[in-house]
Protein backbone atom coordinates (compact mmCIF):
# COMPACT_ATOMS: atom_id res chain seq x y z
CA UNK A 1 0.00 0.00 0.00
CA UNK A 2 1.30 3.17 -0.89
CA UNK A 3 2.15 6.25 1.40
CA UNK A 4 -1.38 8.66 1.26
CA UNK A 5 0.53 12.06 1.62
CA UNK A 6 4.03 12.17 0.06
CA UNK A 7 6.89 14.83 0.41
CA UNK A 8 8.68 16.09 -2.55
CA UNK A 9 11.97 13.89 -1.27
CA UNK A 10 9.82 10.85 -1.05
CA UNK A 11 8.95 11.32 -4.70
CA UNK A 12 12.30 11.92 -6.01
CA UNK A 13 13.65 8.46 -4.01
CA UNK A 14 10.80 6.24 -5.51
CA UNK A 15 11.97 8.50 -9.44
CA UNK A 16 15.27 7.08 -8.75
CA UNK A 17 14.54 3.70 -7.54
CA UNK A 18 11.93 3.65 -10.94
CA UNK A 19 14.57 4.89 -13.28
CA UNK A 20 17.49 2.58 -11.66
CA UNK A 21 15.21 -0.42 -12.36
CA UNK A 22 14.33 0.39 -15.82
CA UNK A 23 17.93 0.75 -16.98
CA UNK A 24 18.78 -2.51 -15.01
CA UNK A 25 16.98 -4.45 -17.69
CA UNK A 26 19.16 -2.91 -20.41
CA UNK A 27 21.64 -4.99 -19.81
CA UNK A 28 19.35 -8.26 -19.42
CA UNK A 29 16.99 -7.59 -22.70
CA UNK A 30 18.08 -9.41 -25.94
CA UNK A 31 15.35 -8.44 -27.57
CA UNK A 32 15.33 -4.83 -29.27
CA UNK A 33 12.97 -5.44 -32.20
CA UNK A 34 10.11 -3.57 -32.73
CA UNK A 35 6.81 -4.72 -31.27
CA UNK A 36 4.44 -3.36 -33.65
CA UNK A 37 1.93 -2.33 -31.07
CA UNK A 38 2.78 1.29 -30.24
CA UNK A 39 4.88 3.94 -32.43
CA UNK A 40 8.39 3.34 -32.13
CA UNK A 41 7.93 0.53 -29.58
CA UNK A 42 10.75 -2.19 -28.73
CA UNK A 43 10.14 -5.03 -26.47
CA UNK A 44 13.17 -3.53 -24.82
CA UNK A 45 11.11 -0.78 -23.42
CA UNK A 46 8.27 -2.93 -22.65
CA UNK A 47 10.75 -4.86 -20.66
CA UNK A 48 11.50 -1.90 -18.71
CA UNK A 49 8.37 -0.62 -18.28
CA UNK A 50 7.05 -3.75 -16.69
CA UNK A 51 10.33 -3.02 -13.98
CA UNK A 52 9.37 0.74 -13.48
CA UNK A 53 5.49 -0.19 -13.29
CA UNK A 54 6.49 -3.07 -10.34
CA UNK A 55 7.67 0.26 -8.22
CA UNK A 56 5.15 2.30 -8.91
CA UNK A 57 1.93 -0.20 -8.40
CA UNK A 58 3.23 -1.10 -4.82
CA UNK A 59 3.99 2.63 -4.31
CA UNK A 60 -0.28 3.15 -4.97
CA UNK A 61 0.33 5.66 -7.05
CA UNK A 62 -0.85 6.89 -10.67
CA UNK A 63 1.36 5.95 -13.59
CA UNK A 64 0.98 7.51 -16.96
CA UNK A 65 3.23 5.58 -19.62
CA UNK A 66 4.52 5.68 -22.94
CA UNK A 67 4.51 2.01 -22.76
CA UNK A 68 1.32 0.71 -21.19
CA UNK A 69 -0.76 4.18 -20.51
CA UNK A 70 -2.78 5.37 -18.11
CA UNK A 71 -2.87 3.27 -14.90
CA UNK A 72 -5.43 4.89 -12.04
CA UNK A 73 -4.54 3.66 -8.58
CA UNK A 74 -6.60 6.59 -7.19
CA UNK A 75 -3.59 8.51 -5.97
CA UNK A 76 -2.86 12.61 -5.49
CA UNK A 77 0.40 11.23 -7.33
CA UNK A 78 0.90 10.66 -10.79
CA UNK A 79 4.14 9.24 -12.38
CA UNK A 80 4.53 10.10 -15.95
CA UNK A 81 7.04 7.33 -17.27
CA UNK A 82 9.42 6.97 -20.08
CA UNK A 83 11.22 3.74 -19.40
CA UNK A 84 13.56 4.28 -22.21
CA UNK A 85 13.56 8.00 -23.79
CA UNK A 86 16.25 7.10 -27.16
CA UNK A 87 15.26 3.36 -27.22
CA UNK A 88 16.69 3.21 -31.43
CA UNK A 89 19.61 4.51 -29.55
CA UNK A 90 19.29 1.49 -27.00
CA UNK A 91 18.83 -0.75 -30.03
CA UNK A 92 21.72 0.31 -32.19
CA UNK A 93 23.99 0.48 -29.33
CA UNK A 94 24.39 4.00 -29.42
CA UNK A 95 24.83 5.16 -26.01
CA UNK A 96 22.81 8.38 -25.68
CA UNK A 97 19.37 6.86 -23.98
CA UNK A 98 17.97 7.88 -20.67
CA UNK A 99 15.01 6.35 -18.13
CA UNK A 100 12.94 9.72 -16.87
CA UNK A 101 9.93 9.75 -14.63
CA UNK A 102 8.33 13.44 -13.59
CA UNK A 103 6.26 12.95 -10.50
CA UNK A 104 2.96 15.20 -9.90
CA UNK A 105 1.37 15.71 -6.86
CA UNK A 106 -2.60 17.00 -7.34
CA UNK A 107 -1.32 17.63 -11.04
CA UNK A 108 1.55 19.79 -10.36
CA UNK A 109 5.41 18.49 -11.32
CA UNK A 110 7.39 18.08 -8.52
CA UNK A 111 10.19 16.19 -8.59
CA UNK A 112 12.04 14.49 -11.32
CA UNK A 113 14.61 12.27 -12.46
CA UNK A 114 16.27 11.61 -15.97
CA UNK A 115 18.83 8.81 -15.45
CA UNK A 116 21.44 8.71 -18.42
CA UNK A 117 22.62 5.38 -19.74
CA UNK A 118 25.75 3.36 -18.08
CA UNK A 119 27.55 4.90 -15.58
CA UNK A 120 26.75 8.66 -17.42
CA UNK A 121 25.24 9.63 -14.06
CA UNK A 122 21.93 11.34 -13.30
CA UNK A 123 20.07 14.52 -13.36
CA UNK A 124 17.58 15.37 -10.40
CA UNK A 125 14.84 18.13 -9.49
CA UNK A 126 12.52 19.02 -6.94
CA UNK A 127 10.04 22.17 -7.70
CA UNK A 128 11.47 25.39 -5.43
CA UNK A 129 14.72 23.53 -4.36
CA UNK A 130 16.86 23.61 -8.08
CA UNK A 131 18.35 20.76 -9.94
CA UNK A 132 21.54 18.59 -9.79
CA UNK A 133 23.73 16.03 -11.50
CA UNK A 134 25.23 13.29 -9.70
CA UNK A 135 23.78 15.09 -6.24
CA UNK A 136 25.67 18.89 -6.95
CA UNK A 137 23.57 21.68 -7.70
CA UNK A 138 23.45 22.72 -11.69
CA UNK A 139 22.76 25.89 -13.19
CA UNK A 140 22.13 26.43 -17.06
CA UNK A 141 24.32 28.52 -19.34
CA UNK A 142 24.38 32.45 -19.22
CA UNK A 143 25.15 32.06 -22.78
CA UNK A 144 23.02 35.01 -24.67
CA UNK A 145 24.10 35.13 -28.35
CA UNK A 146 22.66 32.69 -30.01
CA UNK A 147 26.30 32.65 -32.89
CA UNK A 148 27.74 31.32 -29.55
CA UNK A 149 25.08 28.60 -29.07
CA UNK A 150 25.16 25.17 -29.00
CA UNK A 151 21.98 23.64 -29.94
CA UNK A 152 20.27 20.38 -29.71
CA UNK A 153 17.77 19.64 -32.31
CA UNK A 154 15.10 16.86 -33.17
CA UNK A 155 14.25 16.22 -36.25
CA UNK A 156 14.98 18.64 -39.44
CA UNK A 157 15.01 22.39 -38.61
CA UNK A 158 13.63 24.40 -42.36
CA UNK A 159 16.92 26.57 -42.41
CA UNK A 160 20.36 27.38 -40.22
CA UNK A 161 18.57 29.25 -37.42
CA UNK A 162 21.98 30.86 -36.71
CA UNK A 163 23.35 28.84 -34.12
CA UNK A 164 27.46 28.10 -33.62
CA UNK A 165 26.91 24.38 -33.12
CA UNK A 166 24.34 21.72 -33.58
CA UNK A 167 24.46 18.40 -32.23
CA UNK A 168 21.02 15.64 -32.94
CA UNK A 169 21.53 12.75 -30.05
CA UNK A 170 18.57 11.25 -30.48
CA UNK A 171 17.13 11.21 -26.74
CA UNK A 172 15.15 14.85 -25.80
CA UNK A 173 15.29 14.16 -22.37
CA UNK A 174 18.86 13.79 -22.45
CA UNK A 175 19.06 16.81 -24.51
CA UNK A 176 17.10 19.03 -22.65
CA UNK A 177 18.70 17.95 -19.41
CA UNK A 178 22.20 18.55 -20.84
CA UNK A 179 21.13 22.29 -20.60
CA UNK A 180 20.71 22.32 -16.86
CA UNK A 181 24.27 21.76 -16.63
CA UNK A 182 25.81 23.79 -19.67
CA UNK A 183 26.36 20.96 -21.63
CA UNK A 184 24.50 23.00 -24.38
CA UNK A 185 22.60 26.02 -24.94
CA UNK A 186 19.37 25.34 -26.38
CA UNK A 187 16.43 22.27 -27.52
CA UNK A 188 14.54 22.98 -30.53
CA UNK A 189 11.94 19.57 -31.42
CA UNK A 190 11.47 20.14 -35.48
CA UNK A 191 9.90 16.55 -35.41
CA UNK A 192 5.77 16.18 -35.70
CA UNK A 193 6.21 17.09 -32.22
CA UNK A 194 6.99 15.39 -28.55
CA UNK A 195 4.85 13.73 -25.97
CA UNK A 196 4.67 14.69 -22.24
CA UNK A 197 6.72 11.85 -21.42
CA UNK A 198 9.24 12.54 -23.65
CA UNK A 199 9.89 16.42 -22.17
CA UNK A 200 7.80 16.63 -18.92
CA UNK A 201 10.89 15.27 -16.49
CA UNK A 202 13.90 17.14 -18.55
CA UNK A 203 11.66 20.35 -18.58
CA UNK A 204 11.51 20.81 -14.59
CA UNK A 205 14.56 19.90 -14.34
CA UNK A 206 16.31 23.12 -16.67
CA UNK A 207 13.23 25.30 -15.55
CA UNK A 208 14.95 23.97 -11.47
CA UNK A 209 18.59 24.83 -12.93
CA UNK A 210 17.28 28.33 -15.11
CA UNK A 211 16.31 27.67 -18.26
CA UNK A 212 13.31 28.24 -19.87
CA UNK A 213 11.12 25.79 -21.76
CA UNK A 214 7.87 26.62 -24.30
CA UNK A 215 5.58 24.30 -24.64
CA UNK A 216 3.44 24.98 -27.76
CA UNK A 217 -0.31 24.91 -26.25
CA UNK A 218 -0.05 23.83 -23.13
CA UNK A 219 1.14 25.24 -19.93
CA UNK A 220 5.10 23.34 -18.86
CA UNK A 221 3.36 23.12 -14.97
CA UNK A 222 -0.10 21.95 -15.66
CA UNK A 223 0.74 19.42 -18.45
CA UNK A 224 -2.03 17.45 -20.17
CA UNK A 225 -2.19 13.73 -20.12
CA UNK A 226 -2.63 12.78 -23.32
CA UNK A 227 -0.61 11.31 -25.85
CA UNK A 228 -0.84 14.15 -27.90
CA UNK A 229 2.29 15.41 -29.84
CA UNK A 230 3.59 19.09 -28.69
CA UNK A 231 6.25 21.64 -30.08
CA UNK A 232 8.75 21.91 -27.48
CA UNK A 233 11.89 24.77 -27.66
CA UNK A 234 14.11 24.90 -24.79
CA UNK A 235 16.83 27.35 -24.05
CA UNK A 236 19.36 28.44 -21.27
CA UNK A 237 17.92 31.80 -20.73
CA UNK A 238 15.12 34.05 -21.97
CA UNK A 239 17.69 35.49 -24.17
CA UNK A 240 18.46 32.54 -26.17
CA UNK A 241 14.66 31.40 -26.19
CA UNK A 242 13.58 33.95 -27.37
CA UNK A 243 16.08 34.66 -30.33
CA UNK A 244 14.71 30.93 -31.88
CA UNK A 245 11.23 31.66 -31.50
CA UNK A 246 11.50 34.97 -33.32
CA UNK A 247 13.25 33.47 -36.17
CA UNK A 248 10.95 34.06 -39.23
CA UNK A 249 8.86 31.76 -41.30
CA UNK A 250 9.96 28.66 -39.16
CA UNK A 251 6.93 26.65 -39.17
CA UNK A 252 8.70 23.72 -37.21
CA UNK A 253 8.99 26.21 -34.34
CA UNK A 254 5.59 28.08 -33.79
CA UNK A 255 3.51 25.34 -34.94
Amino acid sequence: MGILEWNHKQLLDLGLQVTDSCLATVNESSDWSATGELRGQHFGDVVADEAGLQHLVDAGVNVFSEESGLLDQGSTVTAVLDPIDGSTNAAREIPYWTSAICLLQRGEPVAAVVRLSGSAGVFTAIRGQGAAFNGRKVVSSSTSLLKKSVVFVNGYPRHYLGWAQMRALGSAALEISLLAKGSGDAFIDCSDGLAVWDYLAAALILVEAGGVVDVQNDDLLAPTLDRGRRKVVAACNPQILNALMSEPGDASLHG
